[in-house]
């Protein structure tokens, strides 16, 4: 079985380059070569931004997702982590590449370093 075809989200860089994306209604992100990257493990929470922070498959903090951008902050409060998703089936091939619009991150944020975003 594999993860059925559906509207993705794409996640950029701060420079705009396409590094990951994710379905909605899905725990997973995966990168541009439908690796499973990490998890969203509070996106069942209450908030203005529901899928926020992203763990990596150990439960290793990954980045933020802060609007189309995957981000990791520079100062981050530790929260407890709930119940571990299951392991992913690898999803149907990635979605069509996009480029987005340069922007510098956030006060707070950095870009994902570019070796935890190669998966398994």
């Amino acid at each position: 079985m594999s993860v059925g075809l559906g509207l993705a989200v794409h996640l950029y860089d701060s420079g705009g380059r396409w590094i990951a994306w994710y379905r909605p209604g899905m725990p997973y992100v995966w990168n541009t070569r439908d690796r499973w990257i990490g998890w969203f493990p509070w996106s069942h929470e209450s908030s203005p931004e529901p899928r926020d922070d992203v763990l990596d498959p150990a439960d290793r903090y990954l980045g933020t997702v802060v609007g189309d951008r995957l981000l990791a902050r520079t100062a981050r409060q530790p929260r407890s982590i709930p119940a571990r998703v299951p392991e992913p089936q690898r999803p149907v091939g990635p979605p069509d590449i996009d480029r987005a619009m340069a922007l510098p991150p956030p006060i707070g944020f950095t870009d994902v370093a570019a070796h935890r975003l190669l998966g398994d």
